[in-house]
């Protein structure tokens, strides 16, 4: 119901009950407590001419937040995010990556400054990291970039706050927020394909039975034509921010950073081809993932398709997969910050709490 209003909100009691099957009684049982409890409201009555006046009821974004933790190469970001996900406050600080137990213990300290400093009720902490992540344990399994092995997480950051934690990889959290807030809300078969200076996806899927099954993995190792000609390579050697800028600099291009050659496509015909040739291998990849996957919608993040411009170019050099179902992310200006957010919150919209199974 909470996910409905999020959607599609505000609605009236008897327009919830066709959308989710059910009679007026259930929905007045679930939606009682959630009055009381503030975390949904009822607006003004709406006449419609016709029997008696309809009064809707919407979801309070501001009711409860979440605090999300990014774990970044060289950067901690902490934020917090209301139910709508938006972030309204967030602070980074700068650490070094291989000192695996002062960063998590400065993470915990930054996360619970932030529930302090909130100006409602906290849900939880949710913790996002590159790499390998037990779920369940609440720990970084492997990190081969940050050189992490066998991380205890969310044991600690519950030792610090008393809050509940979630942790899961980057993309998985990206996935889950699309599908709370994002361009993903309402879907049930989600690829989300994240470029970045590594090459990770997510997949939701409905199987006909069960639960929604999530996969995660890496597509570097598809083969793609090369940024400036001369045969094909993996994607992770090829086609990532690093090997982009690598090809730029190589082309005699002042560029320290892909904000940088954005810029410079505006105007420049060498940042432009490589862009264009960067689309081509978005592209195959795309049509890789959709001919073994075939999801309904496919969710371009990083720089994979950085704006509207890029994520036309892609469209056009598609061959199998639909044009129109590549899509932007939409889940906020700070989207790993609102991802790691997003696991507390779609946990407690599928759940009623910040506990772990989020995608059950």
């Amino acid at each position: 119901m909470l996910q409905l209003l999020v959607q599609r909100g505000p609605l009236a009691r008897s327009d919830i009950a066709k959308e989710l099957s059910l009679n007026h009684g259930s929905v007045s049982r679930i939606i009682e407590p959630l009055l009381s409890l503030g975390i949904v409201r009822e607006l003004g009555e709406r006449s419609t001419g016709l029997g008696r006046p309809r009064v809707p009821v919407e979801l309070d974004p501001s009711s409860r937040y979440a605090v999300g933790v990014h774990l970044g190469l060289e950067r901690t970001t902490v934020g917090l995010t209301d139910l709508a996900g938006r972030c309204v406050r967030t602070v980074t600080e700068n650490r070094d990556p291989a000192d695996s137990a002062a960063t998590v213990r400065r993470a915990a300290e930054l996360a619970a400054e932030m529930a302090v400093r909130a100006p409602g009720p906290v849900l939880g902490i949710g913790l996002a990291v590159g790499g390998e992540v037990d779920r369940a344990a609440g720990r970084v399994a492997r990190n081969d970039v940050l050189g992490w092995v066998d991380v205890e997480v969310a044991e600690r950051l519950r030792e610090r706050t008393g809050l509940e934690v979630v942790v899961d990889a980057n993309v998985c959290a990206l996935l889950g927020a699309e599908l709370t807030f994002g361009a993903g809300l309402g879907q049930h078969s989600v690829l989300y394909l994240f470029v970045g200076n590594v090459a990770e996806m997510g997949f939701l899927g409905r199987p006909a039975t069960g639960p929604d099954s999530v996969i995660q993995g890496d597509f570097g190792r598809i083969l793609v034509p090369g940024l400036t000609g001369g045969g094909h390579a993996r994607f992770s050697e090829a086609g990532t921010d690093v090997a982009l800028l690598a090809a730029a600099r190589s082309a005699g291009l002042a560029v320290t950073s892909l904000t940088d050659l954005i810029r410079l496509a505006d105007s420049d015909p060498v940042a432009i081809g490589l862009l264009k040739a960067r689309s081509v291998q978005v592209a195959q990849v795309a049509d890789t993932m959709y001919d073994l996957m075939r999801p309904r919608m496919i969710i371009l993040g990083g720089s994979g398709a950085p704006s509207g411009r890029w994520l036309e170019a892609v469209r056009d050099r598609v061959e199998t997969t639909p044009p129109r179902s590549l899509v932007l992310p939409r889940s906020g200006d700070d989207p790993l910050v609102t991802a790691a957010a997003g696991l507390v919150v779609r946990a407690f919209f599928t759940t009623g709490t910040a506990r772990e199974g989020a995608w059950s």
